[in-house]
């Protein structure tokens, strides 16, 4: 019954956070606990338990055991917390300069090169899904558990602000240029990484990341303002 009941609650967790990233709830909305419940055909308790854990994860603020406001994406939310993804990615970055296997780089390289004589490619979901698997494999490559940790925790605010970012951008006049100048971004990266540069390699990761935010902020809307 102990495991059954965790499958439950893990699955309501994954769920319902996948829920706010994907914007099934407004930024600013108060969901009461019962509308996510019956939303997800589970009880209260698991939605309880599980809105605990996506407060952690930055996607809520609980309101008094009744509900949870959808963290809102206004331009202090955008810009404090990329702010500490800048740092957290630009250190993974200079440390995986010289502990990256080289397999991987090279990898991941022909994968974005790829898309450079494809431009839809280049602004498509799979360039999206792609970067998350740059970032994390740098992450992973970087020797360094305490950063590693801080990035897994902070990956699901992280990837939805990615998630938004690229929709905003995508629907702009200027998704070619951005889509071309953020592969050529991820490319720098990665020739940093096979040139074995670690200062090279954590500019040329915060300086995406900053670009990023730019972007985001540059085309956001109501009611993301």
């Amino acid at each position: 019954m102990k495991n059954k009941y965790g499958a439950v609650r893990m699955d309501t967790y994954e769920r319902l956070k996948k829920a706010i990233i994907t914007g099934k709830y407004a930024p600013g909305e108060l969901v009461q606990i019962s509308e996510f419940a019956r939303d997800l055909g589970v009880s209260r308790t698991p939605v309880r338990e599980a809105l605990s854990a996506i407060e952690r994860d930055f996607l809520v603020d609980l309101i008094d055991g009744r509900g949870a406001i959808i963290r809102p994406l206004n331009i202090d939310e955008v810009r404090n917390i990329n702010q500490l993804r800048e740092i957290v990615d630009g250190l993974a970055a200079r440390l995986s300069a010289k502990l990256m296997p080289g397999n991987l780089i090279a990898e991941l390289k022909e994968k974005f090169e790829s898309m450079l004589d494809n431009p839809e490619m280049a602004e498509s979901e799979a360039h999206s899904q792609l970067s998350h698997e740059l970032h994390k494999t740098i992450t992973d490559s970087c020797g360094n558990w305490v950063v590693q940790a801080q990035w897994r925790h902070l990956d699901t605010a992280f990837l939805r602000l990615k998630q938004k970012g690229w929709e905003v951008w995508r629907n702009s006049e200027e998704k070619r240029e951005i889509s071309l100048r953020r592969l050529n971004e991820h490319l720098e990266i990665l020739d940093a990484l096979e040139k074995r540069d670690p200062e090279r390699a954590e500019r040329a990761a915060r300086t995406h990341i900053v670009r990023a935010t730019e972007d985001f902020l540059k085309f956001m809307n109501s009611p993301y303002q």
